[in-house]
């Protein structure tokens, strides 16, 4: 039996609650671990003069990212307390859940929205540094994130409103706020495919180009390679677990199924876990570290070390 949307927003708060749980704890890891290995007693000379952590890209990119996800977790909080809790019956609470126009409601797409955007432009932030600033190569994101917003944008700039909730909102791969039903978009569906193509391909050339590497330094050293094989594998992980996002979404979608809730609103907590994967494993220094005590400087020591936590 399909579920309610009742029974989809349960099911929501409980994921979302699990993965902002596990997002929270490895985000203060791996801010740590960023903090103490560029800053601390162990920071290499070259490391310090590169400026502080708290002025990096990635580093601020990941702390506005987690203040987005976290209004985008109280706001899915907020919605189950009033849905769950001061309704007096279950057709009011149905009716609650299915009013995309209340301001929670509201708060809650125009913050999962702007996540979306955050965690695309950092992987392709990523992409760009593990590709030594190589313009090409970012073509292809470039324009599938710019066909993300621009889509998004458009749908809300033709008749919904000038508000500046609406505004935020318009940056979006979420639930139209206006709408009655997640279902009443049609475009709603593109915008994980979109997604899903900028995290692939991102994925797919940050994994070729962490391969070569580990190719040369294996022929440079017996035991070399072994740190960027561990990254490349928590890289195509991240990937893996995005993807089967993307297409439980879609099927959820297709069908009619208030799944669709759960998948597309426990979103930004996922993406927050999977970026924060990524920062925990570069801030351990897999990548970077010394093989075998040997002084041997991996290819990707400017992505973990340097630019891609750095600059």
């Amino acid at each position: 039996m399909a579920p309610s949307l009742t029974s989809g927003n349960l099911l929501l708060f409980t994921a979302a609650g699990l993965f902002y749980g596990m997002y929270l704890v490895l985000f203060c890891i791996s801010t740590y671990l960023l903090v103490r290995r560029r800053g601390g007693p162990t920071a290499s000379d070259e490391r310090r003069k590169r400026g502080s952590i708290f002025t990096s890209m990635l580093f601020l990119s990941a702390i506005l990212l987690f203040v987005v996800i976290t209004v985008h977790w109280i706001a899915t909080v907020y919605r189950a307390f009033i849905g769950f809790v001061c309704t007096p019956t279950t057709l009011e609470a149905e009716l609650y859940f299915s009013d995309l126009a209340t301001p929670a409601a509201v708060i809650q797409d125009a913050f999962l929205d702007v996540s979306y955007v955050i965690g695309d432009s950092m992987i392709i932030y990523r992409l760009w540094v593990v590709w030594t600033h190589n313009r090409l190569v970012l073509v292809v994101p470039v324009l599938t994130l710019t066909a993300f917003t621009g889509e998004r944008i458009l749908r809300h700039s033709s008749g919904q409103g000038s508000s500046l909730i609406q505004v935020v909102s318009s940056v979006s791969t979420g639930v139209v706020s206006h709408s009655r039903s997640a279902f009443d978009d049609p475009l709603l569906k593109y915008t994980p495919i979109l997604t899903l193509i900028t995290n692939v391909y991102c994925t797919s050339f940050i994994g070729w180009k962490i391969w070569t590497i580990t190719r040369i330094t294996r022929l440079s050293l017996p035991s070399g390679g072994t740190k960027l094989r561990h990254f490349l594998v928590i890289v195509v992980e991240s990937a893996a677990l995005y993807a089967l996002w993307a297409v439980l979404f879609l099927v959820a979608f297709e069908t009619k199924s208030n799944l669709q809730v759960v998948v597309i609103q426990a979103g930004p907590e996922l993406i927050g876990l999977v970026n924060a994967l990524i920062m925990t494993r570069v801030g351990l220094g897999w990548t970077s570290e010394q093989v075998h005590g040997t002084p041997y400087p991996s290819a990707l020591v400017f992505a973990a070390s340097g630019d891609s936590t750095g600059r």
